[in-house]
């Protein structure tokens, strides 16, 4: 039987046992049955289960309050794997985790023209094999793979639908799903990356302790992930960008989406980096040594610490109008942490620092105060794919969370 089906009959006491080690780390019995409400003979007998099938395993000896030492019970991070996988637009990583959610494995390849769905789920597969094989680890303990892409999904059958902006051609109903279980005989689970990101924050990251928390990736496009009463948000197709196409301008310019005024009209690297190149073209002075169709992102980050008025300049609005779109979200939401990433956070201390500033001063009521901005989160730029292999974990575990 595999892992995850024997993980997942065990019954909602024992499961929950398990959960509450993985969550919170190691305890004794007598932490677990105040923290379960579950009387000591009951737990034994609960416990007894996890050990013989080495999910869980007696690690230490807990100090004593008087008499004998308790025993400390961990969760038994070599009885199976995990597999994450973060498919964006600009790149793929492959995380090998252990059921502790420790990475043992991972690997990242550039997205280009040539990387069909085809040739896509081919690289990955090849990599979880050498993964698996670098490890010496057999196929049969593969509990669960999760896969965190970009929307719109359908995350039941699995199948990207029509995606946009992938170098290459034939990214519409990518049956994902299906493709990665035909070498595999474990549960593949599909979702977007952002909620994967949110996912893995929330149980094992700097959102432990929130039940409610946004995550946004802001890069090509701005993916965003919400969890509310500890709960992800979803839409009606699983699409992870609505929030870059709210409108902030009536007036503005047009998206590719075709309305007006959305957000990714100015916040996004291709929009940044258009709009410099066409102030450069007009005859406003740049500090970039390049042709400027060479001109990318990051050499107008780095025109910013070099004092280039023009990048200071489009930076800044950018970051205002994003910092703007913010405050909209919380005024509605009102999240207790949110945290932002992706390289037009993670590249740029200006970006940052003005989106917030932004998003604190725009709050209704002066509620910016009552949020906390975070940079980057605990996994940085490994969220998607950690959150990928925690999701599969999660199913099993009949989280309400990934529900």
């Amino acid at each position: 039987m595999n892992i995850y089906n024997e993980l997942n009959s065990l019954n909602y006491d024992t499961k929950k046992v398990f959960n509450l080690i993985h969550k919170q780390g190691p305890k004794t019995k007598n932490e677990l049955s105040m923290l379960t409400d579950i009387k000591l003979t009951t737990l034994n007998r609960i416990i007894e289960p996890l050990e013989e099938n080495r999910y869980i395993m007696q690690s230490t000896i807990g100090e004593s309050t008087g008499g004998r030492r308790p025993i400390v019970y961990d969760i038994h991070a070599g009885k199976g794997y995990l597999v994450g996988v973060d498919i964006s637009r600009t790149y793929t990583e492959i995380i090998i985790t252990n059921l502790k959610i420790e990475i043992l494995y991972q690997y990242r390849f550039n997205m280009n023209k040539s990387h069909s769905p085809s040739k896509t789920v081919a690289t990955i597969l090849e990599i979880i094999d050498t993964g698996l094989k670098s490890l010496s680890a057999d196929k049969q303990k593969l509990m669960a793979i999760g896969i965190g892409t970009v929307g719109p999904l359908d995350i039941e059958k699995g199948v990207l639908i029509n995606p946009a902006h992938f170098g290459a051609a034939g990214w519409q109903d990518v049956p994902m799903k299906e493709l990665m279980q035909r070498s595999f005989e474990c549960p593949v689970f599909v979702d977007n990356g952002a909620n994967a990101a949110v996912l893995a924050e929330m149980l094992f990251g700097v959102g432990k302790g929130y039940k409610n928390l946004v995550y946004f990736h802001c890069g090509i496009g701005i993916r965003t992930g919400t969890i509310s009463s500890e709960t992800i948000i979803r839409t009606a197709n699983n699409a992870e960008d609505a929030f870059g196409h709210m409108v902030i301008d009536v007036d503005g310019e047009q998206c590719a989406c075709g309305n007006y005024g959305c957000i990714e009209c100015y916040s996004s690297i291709h929009a940044i980096t258009q709009k410099y190149i066409s102030e450069v073209k007009k005859g406003r002075r740049s500090t970039i040594v390049k042709d400027l169709k060479d001109i990318h992102y990051m050499d107008i980050c780095h025109a910013v610490s070099d004092g280039d008025s023009l990048a200071i300049e489009i930076l800044t609005r950018s970051a205002m109008i994003l910092g703007t779109g913010l405050a909209n979200f919380i005024n509605i939401l009102n999240p207790g942490l949110v945290i932002l990433s992706g390289p037009l956070i993670n590249k740029s201390q200006l970006f940052y620092n003005v989106c917030t500033e932004t998003a604190e001063k725009r709050c209704y009521g002066n509620n910016g105060s009552k949020v906390i901005f975070m940079r980057g989160g605990h996994f940085n730029d490994h969220a998607i794919a950690v959150g990928s292999a925690v999701m599969g974990l999660e199913h099993c575990l009949t989280s309400k969370v990934v529900k």
